[in-house]
This record gives structure tokens, C-alpha cells and sequence, in this order.
């Protein structure tokens, strides 16, 4: 417990720019996609009118973007700990492997989560409220459950897609390799993502709660793979 307290303190200095990046990156979007709607009036757009189809793409847009930045953030605190030279130096640290992996992997997920969810809550609060006040959609905001679906169904794709790419980075050896996997991760996660929040927030909660369990599934091979490795 005292480990994860460390590393949750050791990597709070990017809450910050996490959690201002989530807000700003889907204020920007929901209002994008808001203003699209309004005044295009091609058949194309006419979707864009709906709140809920706004919020879907408003999200999926910035969990695309934040699992990028997340893979990086993650290069620099997870990945870069367990490839190269480094991964000696971490193995002889006097705490058991697979705790010591197990320990930054909580860590860093509660970091992100947390900045994620605070920031995907705020925006969209501060989206709503502003759309009371100076309306552009025909239609109603979107209710507080269906936000707060959305909220913890993008966070947890994000993170689904931060850590299996840093499981590839890990296991191929290479931060730049956990960079293409984020960035193919990223291709067909937003495609389901997107699909299923203007369809479901129940369905996209559902898929992002079996891939958060995969991950937790992977990670504990992970885990138990670097607890028996033999550096040379």
C-alpha cells in the first residue's frame, strides 16, 4: 500500500496536464460537432442535431486523442522502466517483480482515470449548462445518466487502449513500438466506440467493462512473465 501511494504521488504531477487536456480537448469537440449540426443542413448532418450523437463523437474524439497522450505519459513512466538498460536497473530494485508491475499498473490507471473523468464530467457539465443559456442543438442536453455512461465508458477505453499498448511496448522491447500499437488501438477502438455510443451508452459501457477485464487479464500474464524473466 505504501508502494502504490508513492508511485500515485510520483506521477500526480501529470493530473494536471491530463485532466486540462481531457476538458479542453472535449469542449472543443462537443462544440465542433454542435455547430456542424446547426448549420449544415445537408442530410448528411442531420444526425448532428442529437445530443447524444454529439456527446458520442465529442468523446470518442477526445479518448483518441488522450490514449496517444496517454501512451506517451506511459512510455515515460511504465514502458521505459521494463525496456533496454532500464529493465535491469528495475529488476534489482529490492521490491518482488511482479508486485513492483502490478504497483505502477494501479497507479498509473488511477492517475488517468481520475484526470479523465473529473475532466470528461466538467466539460460536459459546463457544455450543458452553456446550452441552457445559449441554445444551438433542437433538442434537449443530454440527461445526466446517459453523461455519466459516456464519462466512465470513454475513460475506460482509454486506459484499455494505454495499457494494452504498453503491454506490446514491453513485450517487443520498444517505446516506439507501444506508439504504433496505440495508434492502430486507437483505429479500432474509435470505430466500435463511436457506433456503439450513439446506438447504446449501456452496450459501449458493457464493451469498455470486458476490455478493461482483458486488460486486467493480460496484465496479470504480463506480470507473471517479467516475476520469471532472466535478464542477460
Amino acid at each position: 500500500m505504501r508502494n502504490l501511494h508513492f508511485e500515485i504521488l510520483r506521477l500526480s504531477k501529470f493530473f494536471g496536464s491530463l485532466n486540462l487536456t481531457t476538458m479542453v480537448l472535449q469542449l472543443l469537440f462537443l462544440y465542433f460537432f454542435a455547430l456542424v449540426g446547426r448549420f449544415d443542413r445537408s442530410d448528411d448532418s442531420n444526425i448532428l442535431t442529437h445530443p447524444n450523437v454529439i456527446l458520442a463523437l465529442a468523446t470518442t474524439g477526445t479518448m483518441c486523442a488522450l490514449a496517444i497522450y496517454g501512451t506517451v505519459v506511459a512510455c515515460q513512466v511504465l514502458v521505459g522502466n521494463y525496456v533496454g538498460t532500464n529493465k535491469s536497473q528495475t529488476y534489482l530494485l529490492p521490491v518482488g517483480r511482479k508486485s513492483l508491475f502490478y504497483t505502477k499498473l494501479a497507479a498509473f490507471s488511477l492517475v488517468v482515470a481520475s484526470a479523465m473523468i473529473v475532466g470528461l464530467f466538467i466539460a460536459n457539465l459546463v457544455f450543458n449548462i452553456l446550452e441552457s443559456l445559449f441554445q444551438l442543438m433542437t433538442e434537449q442536453p443530454t440527461g445526466i445518466l446517459d453523461l455519466l455512461t459516456s464519462v466512465f465508458a470513454g475513460t475506460f477505453l482509454t486506459i484499455a487502449i494505454i495499457l494494452l499498448s504498453s503491454f506490446i511496448g514491453i513485450k517487443l522491447n520498444g517505446k516506439v513500438k507501444s506508439m504504433i500499437a496505440s495508434i492502430v488501438l486507437v483505429v479500432l477502438f474509435s470505430n466500435l466506440a463511436a457506433i456503439t455510443m450513439m446506438s447504446s451508452k449501456f452496450i459501449t459501457l458493457i464493451v469498455a467493462v470486458v476490455s478493461m477485464v482483458i486488460v486486467i487479464l493480460v496484465g496479470l500474464t504480463m506480470g507473471n512473465g517479467i516475476e520469471n524473466d532472466e535478464v542477460l
